[in-house]
């Protein structure tokens, strides 16, 4: 393998994107990920319940996901450090942005004069992905490799 080819083309996308995808390797960190983006932050027992996961699952999945900084562990006060029922997890700007553009890219494309993207507010008690569509409209994406076509259709929705 040419070192000198793998720099230059790593070099053009900085470490932290590519940690941060990276990172998003199994179904339960893609989960946890997005049950922060949208709905906002969580203590790690509430995560664990949710999932009803081993907590050295959810710890794991966690210290991964703060690691890629998609995910913040933070503390409410001072005098909360080190007492591990009083911190909980967020997302990051990083994480709310990776998401955004996530489904910017995939999500099908707005017919021209309507209500256009995803927001994210940062502000609030909850953090919820707004997508707003409009009227109904439908758009095919070629697979060749699969031999066919996959045809979303969106309806108008605010979710």
């Amino acid at each position: 393998m040419d070192e000198n080819v793998l720099r230059h083309y790593l070099q053009q996308v900085p470490a932290e994107i590519r940690e941060a995808v990276t990172e998003l390797d199994t179904p339960l960190k893609w989960a946890i990920y997005i049950a922060l983006t949208v709905d906002g932050d969580r203590y790690f027992n509430q995560l664990k319940n949710e999932f009803k996961a081993n907590p050295n699952t959810i710890n794991i999945a966690m210290k991964s996901l703060v690691a890629s900084g998609l995910v913040a562990r933070k503390v409410p006060r001072i005098v909360d450090t080190g007492d591990a029922n009083k911190t909980y997890y967020t997302a990051t700007k990083l994480g709310e942005k990776l998401l955004t553009n996530l489904l910017e890219v995939v999500l099908p494309p707005l017919v021209v004069g309507e209500s256009k993207g995803i927001r994210i507010p940062s502000q609030g008690a909850t953090r919820r992905i707004e997508i707003v569509r409009g009227s109904s409209t439908t758009v095919s994406y070629p697979m060749p490799e699969l031999q066919k076509s996959i045809h979303l259709r969106s309806e108008g929705v605010r979710t």
